[in-house]
């Protein structure tokens, strides 16, 4: 007998004993999934995410393992789908708007005034016949979503208050880079003015531009009140927000892991979005303390205003894709 092999025997007879007596193998032999997003600690994304983290590692007792990475260190959202494609980052949240630059499906999210509260996008996200319909070419995109976050009501913050439709004329206005953003800011009167995430605070701290759209939670959390003291409760849009996976990554997972990402996935949703509804709830005080003027315009003539976004929507994708804006607005929320 090779002393190789007197060793060989001799450690596997040492990793039975250890498992016998109840203790884990080699930590190694652990899987350990990078997961990233663009948004402080303090945000309900990286809630949801350390939700995912924590459930995970329990279903698993811990041969799955989750380490995040906040605050865009890994790039911006543009940067996070595409290392997920090439399998350099294992899960992102982003938005759908950006998501739907890689599935014009679901470009359907960014139609504004699409839904009427947050039980009605929650709705959405959770029909299993619409997720049906617009996730197989994201999956074979290399793109697979496994949880639908909601980054709050998206509306407008800036230098000067909006107390009404014609006040936002001619306002040069920080959208994100979505078509159906930039053409509902164009319909309201507004310079839409695309610019990365990250860019937000310094462009409305020099005047690069005059306001922005976007969750107020975030305009909180990021601390954007300290720049541009004004925002407009319009709720556009409510955003849509996903968590995905790398298609590569869940290929190479076994059925089990699958089922503990899956089950993970679903109580990081419960988390993320019961967290969002809590800042609403005491959103217009948590605005007062921050000495910001909090304006609510009447919500028709914008409504009004932005009709022929979904013209161009129809005309864009043809009816067929145009069914979900029926199929998503005839839900009725439980």
């Amino acid at each position: 007998m090779t002393i190789a092999t007197t060793t060989s025997r001799l450690l596997a007879g040492a990793l039975i004993g250890v498992s016998a007596m109840g203790f884990a193998l080699s930590p190694a032999l652990a899987k350990t999934l990078k997961l990233a997003h663009v948004q402080p600690e303090s945000h309900a994304f990286h809630k949801g995410a350390v939700a995912f983290k924590e459930a995970l590692e329990e279903a698993s007792g811990g041969e799955l393992k989750v380490d995040i990475f906040s605050n865009g260190v890994m790039g911006n959202e543009r940067d996070l789908l595409e290392a997920l494609q090439i399998g350099t980052v294992d899960a992102i949240s982003v938005t759908s708007a950006l998501t739907g630059t890689f599935n014009d499906d679901y470009q359907v999210f960014s139609l504004p005034f699409l839904f009427d509260s947050y039980e009605h996008a929650f709705a959405a996200m959770d029909s299993e016949d619409i997720r049906g319909k617009i996730e197989p070419d994201l999956i074979d995109a290399g793109i697979r979503p496994i949880a639908y976050w909601i980054g709050g009501a998206r509306s407008y913050y800036g230098l000067q208050p909006v107390e009404n439709i014609g006040d936002l004329s001619g306002l040069k206005l920080r959208t994100m880079e979505a078509p159906y953003y930039v053409r509902a800011w164009e319909d309201l009167g507004a310079i839409p003015t695309p610019l990365p995430f990250g860019e937000v605070y310094m462009a409305l701290q020099t005047k690069m531009v005059d306001g922005a759209e976007g969750g107020i939670n975030t305009y909180v959390s990021k601390k954007f009140y300290e720049v541009a003291p004004n925002v407009a409760m319009i709720n556009y849009v409510y955003s849509v927000q996903l968590l995905h996976m790398s298609q590569n990554t869940w290929s190479g997972l076994s059925e089990e892991e699958q089922g503990w990402v899956t089950e993970a996935a679903k109580k990081s949703a419960e988390v993320e979005r019961q967290f969002v509804l809590d800042e609403d709830a005491s959103l217009e005080e948590t605005l007062k303390s921050h000495d910001v003027k909090v304006t609510h315009p009447e919500i028709g003539p914008f409504q009004d205003k932005v009709e022929e976004v979904y013209t161009m929507f129809r005309d864009e994708f043809g009816e067929e894709t145009a069914k979900l804006v029926d199929e998503i607005r005839e839900l009725k929320p439980e």
